[in-house]
């Protein structure tokens, strides 16, 4: 969950077609829906429900993203892990916006950018990249201390164990050799 002042800062002010170009195949309207519609899915930390398909479809031309093969595939490679969904945004952010907005969402691009990089959205999900990271490991070290460093038994740690009750010290063994002879 993203605090709000970053969600604030993304939705708001909500976006209107005086802000945008039309182009031959899309109305002003269109590009404004698409910027709201992207920042809200972004300012709600990215719900499966908010994806769209009219979201996905514009999506997946802009920023210099590639369809990846329907709806689900894209959501799954960018927006169920920290580490991808950083990744979606720093693409996001270094795309360079080519066109002129006549033609292309350039113009929805760069503000897009702008409302991303103003909220500091990239380093809060670093951020939460990193301490799911830490997480995740220290869970790990966990399990394989568990594994590998059981707990001592308290007669050995006591001292407590008589010799006569101490186990034998396993015979080590040896390979033979071809020129071994016993009788």
């Amino acid at each position: 969950m993203l605090p709000t002042a970053i969600i604030r800062s993304l939705r708001t002010p909500q976006l209107t077609a005086a802000d945008f170009t039309p182009t031959n195949f899309h109305t002003a309207d269109d590009k404004a829906w698409f910027a709201n519609a992207l920042l809200k899915f972004l300012a709600d930390d990215c719900p499966r429900s908010g994806f769209t398909d009219r979201l996905y479809v514009r999506l997946s031309n802009s920023f210099g993203n590639i369809a990846h093969h329907d709806r689900r595939g894209f959501f799954e490679h960018y927006f169920l892990a920290f580490e991808t969904k950083a990744e979606f945004i720093e693409q996001t952010l270094k795309w360079p916006c080519y066109g002129s907005a006549e033609f292309t969402f350039c113009d929805v691009e760069i503000v897009v950018q702008s409302r991303i990089t103003t909220a500091s959205l990239l380093a809060i999900v670093k951020a939460q990249r990193d301490s799911d990271i830490a997480r995740r490991e220290r869970e790990q070290l966990a399990r394989l201390k568990a594994k590998y460093e059981p707990i001592p038994r308290p007669d050995a740690l006591s001292g407590l164990a008589s010799p006569a009750t101490a186990p034998e010290p396993p015979t080590m063994l040896r390979q033979g050799s071809l020129f071994d002879f016993s009788e």
